[in-house]
């Protein structure tokens, strides 16, 4: 529903554009009418609408004077100037002062059904954008008035639901994410950190808790493939929207502490099973690495941590525990070889090997070269040229954007890590593998779409590596601004 505030200092005028809205426009409510300019200033401080339709001459404030209050004190509210055929050209004038559009009179319904429709899409927009800047808000903690919410969100209760595919969301580089919305044309709401991951919000009005569940179901079984594994997790409870900050954040945290390393995860929240603890084997192993951290005896470590990996992948141990003994091990190795070498570094590689290991396999293979590469004494992987080594593989890149591609697959076409690979994106391109294979996958698409804007946009997603439509349609908007299709059709009006 959005509001409108009808200003003119004739009765019969006033009426008559206030009945051809309510008759003709059943999603438009009229909160307020005025007289005049500084009446209608009033009337907004109590409640601000989205639309203003105004007469030009006005005794106290004329309509001009008043579009340009309006525009100062509330730049979202579009204004529209309605006057008479000898103030035509004055009204015209009045575009530059922030007017949207503008009116003759006498008005008749077909004029305003030829005004609203661009007005109702430039306001499905900008609701658009406010709801997914709000829910970013919501899905961060922030506690959002219930009267502001139920503007831009339908009324009633809700469920939720968080996909993540692979590891945790990066911590250390916020140059590799991107955002992801839904499409304006979806009735489910979410946000996802970066690309991989999706925090649900699910209106009761549209979906029942057993669509919910069908829905993460379906979610949970698409994502999964070789290269991958999905965690799901259902809250169980329908709440109220002004809740949802707080059901956020107790799915963030579920998250955190179920992510398993090449586990495949479908969860209820009330599955939560407790914290992680220590056996004795896994003691003595992890006493055993520090000790030979403290004395140097690098040889023997890396055979500790095939050990220590082994126990930690069939105890089935969490990311987030796995990581910190890691990186403990990795500041113990720093602080006993007194290292120059930077721990930030150390840390952007760690978190890429969690970010893109499919299997605990992958990860030990990436993390065991990390904790080498820490100690000066074991040998380096020699890179002789790494600006040519990563022209070939952006080379590599652009000629297969159509077939799915992993890191994994392109350090073993051009026979070097993970880690090596990563930093050479993160030093020359400034940003990480994964959104550099976004970025040029999506201007490619976006290339496509110039030469053909009729195209369908399944075709053009595939042409670059998308298989699923929609999710290439979430990516792109995320990235462009727009939606393809909304893309496309600029190009044909072009």
């Amino acid at each position: 529903m959005y509001k409108a505030i009808v200003v003119d200092d004739e009765p019969t005028s006033l009426e008559h554009v206030c009945m051809i809205l309510e008759r003709n426009f059943p999603e438009v409510h009229i909160i307020g009418r005025a007289n005049h300019g500084e009446e209608a200033l009033e009337l907004m401080k109590e409640e601000p609408p989205d639309l203003l339709f105004t007469d030009v001459r006005m005794p106290v404030m004329d309509g001009i004077t008043l579009v340009k209050e309006v525009k100062k004190k509330y730049p979202k509210v579009l204004s529209v100037i309605i006057s008479g055929y000898s103030e035509f050209e004055y009204a015209r004038e009045a575009l530059g002062a922030g007017v949207c559009d503008y009116l003759l009179k006498p008005l008749t319904p077909s004029d305003m059904n030829q005004l609203m429709e661009p007005l109702v899409k430039q306001l499905e927009g900008l609701f658009y954008q406010e709801r997914n800047e709000m829910l970013k808000r919501m899905c961060g903690g922030e506690q959002l008035k219930e009267e502001t919410l139920v503007r831009y969100f339908p009324k009633g209760r809700y469920y939720s639901a968080i996909c993540r595919k692979n590891g945790l969301p990066k911590r250390f580089n916020a140059m590799s994410s991107v955002e992801l919305f839904p499409l304006k044309e979806e009735r489910i709401y979410f946000y996802g950190r970066d690309e991989l991951e999706a925090l649900y919000l699910f209106p009761e009005v549209f979906f029942k808790k057993e669509d919910v569940n069908t829905i993460a179901q379906t979610v949970f079984n698409n994502a999964r493939d070789e290269h991958s594994y999905m965690t799901t997790i259902v809250y169980p409870h329908s709440f109220t929207l002004d809740e949802f900050a707080q059901i956020a954040r107790k799915l963030y945290q579920r998250l955190d502490r179920s992510i398993v390393v090449g586990e495949d995860q479908f969860l209820t929240k009330e599955e939560y099973a407790g914290e992680m603890k220590k056996d004795k084997a896994e003691s003595e192993l992890l006493e055993k690495a520090e000790y030979m951290v403290r004395y140097k005896e690098y040889g023997k470590i890396p055979q500790v941590f095939q050990e220590l990996f082994r126990m930690w992948e069939g105890q089935k141990y969490g990311q987030l525990y796995i990581e910190s003994w890691v990186k403990h091990f990795c500041r113990l190795i720093r602080n006993f070889w007194e290292l120059d070498q930077d721990m930030i570094e150390t840390e952007y590689a760690i978190d890429d090997a969690f970010y893109y290991a499919h299997t605990m396999e992958n990860l030990k293979e990436n993390i065991l070269e990390i904790i080498e590469q820490c100690i000066p004494d074991l040998g380096k992987e020699p890179v002789n040229d790494k600006k040519q080594l990563l022209q070939s593989v952006k080379s590599h890149l652009n000629r297969n954007l159509a077939k799915p591609m992993t890191i994994n697959e392109i350090c073993r076409e051009f026979g070097i890590s993970q880690t090596v690979l990563s930093k050479m994106f993160r030093s020359y391109e400034n940003t990480s593998f994964s959104n550099y294979l976004t970025g040029i996958r999506i201007k490619k698409a976006q290339e496509h779409m110039r030469n053909d804007p009729s195209a369908y946009v399944k075709d053009v997603a595939e042409r670059v590596g998308y298989q699923d439509q929609f999710y290439f349609s979430r990516i792109f908007r995320s990235m462009v601004g727009v939606s393809p299709s909304e893309y496309m059709d600029k190009i044909q009006k072009k």
